[in-house]
């Protein structure tokens, strides 16, 4: 019996290797190309050894002005998730806390927000955009992105919330804690790992964002994803800049991923485990 789980739990980790490299090919394969000279980037047998060059990288960088669009997306996903967490925790609280009258109907309604598609809501974007001159501005982009990413925190840091026993804050409460003193050293400890992985699923929708950010943004307020259009054109594609641009979009996510790990499993797991 126990050689039969041992065989299951080999078989189970093969399977998840074999689907993690399928998972990281195209990825790896980008970022090879990445490094190529643009002699050899589109080659049939591909071509695997090369002298690496950063070309590509000085070409969107400081060439194609990716540079500008790279900090844009810095800015935009950083006053976003701010923003989104200030105002998305202390309204989960309330509504797993409270018994708020209409609450099931507001937590509908917030759930809802995330169920539209953002193309059905592109073009009022604009237009509110342009009403407002709030268009290929910082402000425009971040309070259409607002429209979604604070609807996601409240869903999910509700779940943590509700997770976490009102016991706790009841004891603290009959010691002499105020209500205010009660969270800051009880809940929110205890709300760290979901305010974690609610960080980076809202950065990563925000970070990865094309659609809203191409028809609210022109030159001043474009984002590192619509930027990487400029290399597929009619006449050719530059893969080299492109795969270049793809991954300095990829591997930001993956270094805040990986530095926050501990946090995040703790975060992704929270209640399900009894």
């Amino acid at each position: 019996m126990k050689n039969q789980e041992i065989l299951i739990k080999i078989v189970a980790y093969i399977i998840i290797i074999i689907f993690c490299l399928i998972s990281f090919i195209p990825f790896i394969t980008g970022l090879i190309t990445a490094f190529k000279p643009e002699t050899i980037q589109i080659h049939s047998p591909p071509i695997w050894i090369f002298e690496p060059t950063l070309s590509n990288y000085d070409r969107i960088l400081f060439t194609k002005g990716n540079l500008y669009n790279l900090m844009n997306s810095f800015i935009v996903t950083l006053i976003n998730i701010i923003i989104s967490l200030v105002v998305g925790i202390p309204a989960a609280y309330a509504l797993a806390r409270f018994n708020l009258k209409g609450s099931g109907a507001l937590l509908s309604w917030i759930i809802s927000l995330r169920m539209i598609p953002p193309v059905v809501v592109a073009i009022p974007f604009f237009s509110l955009a342009q009403s407002f001159n709030l268009y290929d501005t910082y402000i425009g982009l971040t309070l259409s992105y607002m429209c979604f990413s604070i609807p996601m925190v409240i869903w999910i840091m509700r779940g943590f919330c509700v997770e976490i026993p009102k016991e706790l804050e009841e004891s603290a409460m009959m010691d002499g804690c105020s209500r205010l003193y009660a969270i800051y050293k009880i809940v929110l400890p205890l709300m760290l790992p979901g305010i974690v992985a609610t960080t980076l699923l809202v950065v990563m929708v925000i970070w990865n964002e094309y659609l809203i950010a191409l028809i609210l943004t022109g030159r001043e307020a474009q984002t590192l994803p619509v930027s990487t259009a400029r290399f597929i054109t009619r006449v050719r594609i530059e893969w080299g800049s492109l795969f270049a641009a793809n991954s300095l979009i990829v591997i930001p996510i993956l270094i805040l991923a990986i530095s926050i790990q501990k946090h995040l499993v703790r975060g992704l797991t929270f209640g399900t485990i009894k």
